[in-house]
Parts: C-alpha cells; sequence; structure tokens
C-alpha cells in the first residue's frame, strides 16, 4: 500500500491521528496493525518510497533481491508456533513459509593453505551437537564444552524474562522494579560471549570460533557482544530455517493491508524533521517539506539514535531524565573497528552485492541454505588484521544466500532459468564517509572505482565457495554503507540499529525501553531487544503493550 502524502492531501489538512508511526520498518508495522484493529486511528510515515524497512525487496533487470530478511527461526513452519502466531496477527494470516534445506546453515573455514573445513548445523539441535562432538572431540575439552553449550541456550534464554517484562513498564515503574526484575539476566546480559563460553569450558579457539560463527546475524564479535542475545539467537534456529513466501516484502504488504482495511494509512517518501514535543508531551511531527501531523501518541520506529539525537529539539532532550544515556549516543563512534565496538555506536555496516544468474539455483547446484565464510577459527584475530589492512587481507566473515533457492515462488514468478544470490561482507564505514554527501548513482568515477574493487572481493569468496557460478552472472550491483543511509535512513550505515555491546543490554537497558521520559513518545524496533526481523516484531508487540495494555489483551488468544 503506497501513498505518496504530498500528492494525496496537505499534510497540514490531515486529521488529527490517535498515533502517529516514524518508520514503516516491522515493529512500526507491528504497532500500526496491532492498534488499528483496536479502533485506533493510525497513521505510519515513511522516508523511503516503499513501506517496510528492512523488509523491502527491490526488482532490477528481471531479478528480485531481498536486503534484510535473510530466513527465519522460530519454528514459523507450524500454526501453533507462538512466532508464527505472531506473524499471523500483524499480516493477518497472509503469509506462508518456505521451509529451508538443512542445513540452513554451513560455517566455512577456508583456511591459510586451502585447508578447508566445513561444520553444518540442523534444526535437530541434537544431530548438530552430535555432529560437532563428533568432529571436534579431539580438541581441547572440546565434547564437554560443546555439550554445555547446547545445553545452556534455553537455560540462558528463559532468564531474558524480567529483562524484557521491564521494557513495556512506564518510565516510574521501570526505575521501581527494574533492580528486582532484571536480576535473573544479570551473568547473561552483562557477560560477554566470550566470558561465558570460557565458563562452560571452552578452550579451543576453534570449537569457540565454531560455534560463534553466525554471529554476524546480531553484528559484533564474541569478544564484546552480550552472551544473551548470542544464546538467543543461537537458539532461534531450533527446528530449522524458513523464509516468507513470494519474498521478505510479503510481510510488508500483509502488514499493510491490515493497516488498509482498518482504516489505517502508510504514507512514502513522507520524511520526518522533528518530533513535536509541547509542554513535555509529544502531540504529533514536522514534516521535512513542511506541514504537522498531529497525534495523541507519537511512536519511533527510527531506532534511538535518529530519535534522540536527530528528531528531538535540545529543548526536547531537556525532559529525558539519563543525560548519560543521551551521552553515551552521542558519544564518538568512529574510534572502535566496525564489528568490535562498544557503548551505544552505531552497529556494523555491510556491503551487499546482489547477484543475479542466469539459471535457476537448483540448476546451478546452489542450496536453499547458507554459508557463513572466515579465514580463520579466530574472529578477533581476523577482525584486527582487516582493519589494519582492508581489501590486502582476507575479509574477516561473508554471508552467502540465495533468496531464489529459497523462495519456492521465484520459478513461477521470474522464470525457470532465473536466480539470484547475495554476498554480504561487514566494512568500516569511514572508507566510504568521503562520498556521503554525493547523490545516489552519482557520486564520481573514484567512488565506482572503490565500488568495483570490493565487487571483486565479494565476487572471490562467492567463487571460493561456488566455483560453478562463474560465467553465470549476468547481473551484479554492490549496495555500500551509503547505499544504507539512503534507503534505511540511518547516519553510519548501520543495519542493526545500535551495537549489541553490554552497555546497550545491560548499563542503558531501562533507558532502551519502550515509553520514554517524554509524554506520549514511544519507541519500538529491534533497538528494544536485539539485532533482525523477529526482535522487531517482538519490539513493536512490546511498544503496543506499553502503550495500550487493554489493546494487547485483546489479541492475546492470536498471540499465544
Amino acid at each position: 500500500m503506497k501513498h505518496n502524502i504530498y500528492t494525496e492531501r496537505k499534510s497540514k489538512d490531515l486529521p488529527i491521528f490517535d498515533v502517529v508511526i516514524v518508520g514503516s520498518g516491522l515493529g512500526g508495522l507491528t504497532v500500526g496493525s496491532l492498534l488499528c484493529r483496536r479502533g485506533y486511528k493510525v497513521c505510519i510515515l515513511e522516508q523511503h518510497d516503499q513501506a517496510g524497512g528492512c523488509l523491502h525487496t527491490f526488482e532490477e533487470k528481471g531479478y528480485e533481491f531481498d536486503v534484510g530478511l535473510h530466513y527465519i527461526g522460530g519454528n514459523v513452519g507450524s500454526k501453533w508456533s507462538p512466532l508464527r502466531k505472531a506473524f499471523d496477527a500483524v499480516t493477518g494470516g497472509r503469509v506462508e513459509w518456505c521451509k529451508m534445506e538443512e542445513p540452513y546453515d554451513k560455517a566455512v573455514c577456508t583456511g591459510e593453505y586451502g585447508d578447508k573445513e566445513e561444520f553444518e548445523f540442523f534444526g535437530d539441535y541434537g544431530k548438530t551437537r552430535d555432529g560437532l562432538v563428533e568432529r571436534l572431540k579431539g580438541e581441547e575439552n572440546g565434547e564437554k564444552s560443546i555439550r554445555n553449550f547446547f545445553a545452556s541456550l534455553d537455560r540462558s534464554t528463559t532468564r531474558l524474562g524480567g529483562w524484557l517484562f521491564v521494557k513495556v513498564l512506564s518510565p516510574f515503574l521501570r526505575r521501581l522494579l527494574s533492580p528486582f526484575l532484571t536480576l535473573p539476566a544479570h551473568g547473561v546480559m552483562n557477560t560477554t560471549t566470550t566470558d561465558f563460553m570460557t565458563y562452560l569450558g571452552v578452550r579451543s579457539t576453534k570449537v569457540h570460533g565454531v560455534l560463534t560463527y553466525l554471529f554476524g546475524d546480531y553484528g559484533l564479535g564474541p569478544d564484546e557482544s552480550a552472551w544473551g542475545v548470542h544464546a538467543a539467537v543461537s537458539g532461534h534456529w531450533k527446528g530449522g530455517a524458513f523464509y516468507p513466501y513470494g519474498g521478505s516484502s510479503a510481510l510488508a504488504m500483509g502488514a499493510c493491508e491490515v493497516l488498509r482495511m482498518n482504516g489505517g494509512k502508510v504514507f512514502v517518501k513522507a520524511r520526518v524533521k522533528e518530533i513535536l514535543v509541547e509542554g513535555g508531551r509529544a502531540g504529533g511531527v514536522v514534516m521535512e517539506k513542511g506541514g504537522v501531523i498531529r497525534g495523541k501518541i507519537v511512536v519511533s520506529d527510527a531506532g534511538a539514535r535518529n530519535t534522540y539525537l536527530k528528531l528531538l529539539s535540545p529543548k526536547s532532550l531537556e525532559h529525558v531524565k539519563d543525560k548519560e544515556f543521551l551521552g553515551a549516543l552521542k558519544a564518538d563512534d568512529e574510534k572502535d573497528l566496525a564489528l568490535n565496538k562498544s557503548g551505544l555506536a552505531p552497529s556494523c555496516t555491510l556491503l551487499n552485492l546482489f547477484c543475479g544468474l542466469d539459471d535457476s539455483a537448483a540448476n546451478l547446484g546452489i542450496p536453499a541454505g547458507n554459508a557463513w565464510v572466515v579465514p580463520g577459527w579466530d574472529h578477533k584475530d581476523n577482525f584486527s588484521k582487516f582493519s589494519e589492512k582492508g581489501l590486502e587481507c582476507e575479509l574477516p566473515v561473508t554471508f552467502i544466500g540465495s533468496n531464489s533457492a529459497k523462495d519456492h515462488s521465484y520459478e513461477r514468478r521470474f522464470g525457470k532459468h532465473r536466480g539470484s544470490i547475495m554476498v554480504l561482507a561487514p566494512v568500516e564505514y569511514k572508507w566510504f564517509s568521503d562520498w556521503e554527501s554525493g547523490r545516489v548513482h552519482a557520486r564520481g568515477a573514484d567512488y565506482d572505482a572503490l565500488k568495483e574493487k570490493w565487487t571483486k572481493a565479494l565476487l572471490r569468496k562467492l567463487y571460493q565457495l561456488y566455483p560453478q557460478l562463474e560465467g553465470h552472472i549476468t547481473y551484479m550491483d554492490l549496495g555500500t554503507p551509503l547505499s544504507n543511509n539512503h534507503y534505511l535512513g540511518v547516519s553510519r550505515g548501520e543495519v542493526y540499529g545500535l551495537t549489541h555491546s553490554l552497555e546497550r543490554t545491560w548499563k542503558y537497558k531501562d533507558a532502551l525501553s519502550a515509553q520514554t521520559d517524554i509524554k506520549g513518545l514511544y519507541l519500538t524496533g529491534q533497538d528494544l531487544m536485539s539485532a533482525g526481523v523477529s526482535a522487531a516484531l517482538m519490539g513493536g508487540i512490546m511498544t503496543t503493550a506499553a502503550i495500550s495494555k487493554w489493546a494487547i489483551l485483546s489479541h492475546v488468544h492470536n498471540l499465544v
């Protein structure tokens, strides 16, 4: 559902809404969908020309590519799965799910001397665990540490209940109850992944590297990330991985259709300049092209950094009680490596190489599972070298996956002899920042030359894993951190919101809650929880609960 707010009607003539939502990522769409079905008058404002945020897809030269959703766990293939029920509640049950092949992930180490190793991960965690034990039992404390790791996943995530519940409370109750409710999460959300795995008995670099292969799913290396996040992400794939039938945009379209049927509005090309705060209360938004849209409640799905640093005036920020939190958001974020950050810096930024193929993924031997490729099992060492030498050394981690192989509707929609595959890798934003003021597709010859160098580096990794693809790529395009700025409305190319440091998950856990200190202003999306589509969905549910306990209770039968 697409509307242009400036052509449909003048923004100054729009009625007062019950809820104005800034940003149409899944968090914002979730809040809008759940509230409009309970009689709320909802307006969603999206700065891009397509709703959905990281859910959107794009077509080029007869190929379709996803940009932010590459697979989902939570056993969404079952209609009885809580996560599936949540998706169905938001989309009106309009989205079906394709089961991905097993193994859904492969952790691949290319090695310095061509001694490639591959480890497979299955939805049956017992099978995965036993396979890893068999292959790594020769490593120091290998068998015991691997068994401890898998046994700890559920135990760790069950300790997060109070940590999550606090985020739906009012600021007063949050300050009063947080020390008690979050106590079970102590030792989980204030401990790094590496430290907790040491506690589990992991002593081998290889075992550590294999068990933390998917740190790219949340964008921070194990030496800096919170163990609770890693445990939740690692446990998310029990039961296997899935992909939405029709591509990731099917989720956004489903939610937009629910909004349309219930009188909600979703406007695109509608960039918000400022959240209007009057008398200490949010009362609407000021549009970049002029006019004010009034709302009794304002929800920001633009991320914490955008909300506090761009959309609120200095005068409005005076109402925020945690000044240390604001200072952490403003702190210098260039000093740390892309995937080795602390504080409340932006999360990592990625390169996205989109490749169109002249035959189907199946005919070219490309599986529906993903591959995470590293040059060695010491992730910290990989990034240290990369930070120092850049393109002169191996990429520290590369994600390779084919949306055409995962989506069972792709052949019907695009033909039997077309396929697509993408390659993602982290980079440092400063390598691209000289061109951030330029226009999309018009940043000059030097920028094009830089893109060409990175394209070749990503292609080398693709051909290293799938050499049969040489000569079969008929279309290529590289998305850079500057592309993320343009399409996602971020400032440093960040793809996962705030970095998943201990400061985020523990020190500032209360500040990153749904209801802010400014009355009538709420946050939603992945910054409330952690990275990823499922986390953004749950963030939207928590924000809905914070806005109206009655509204969320009326959806309980759909959510549980």
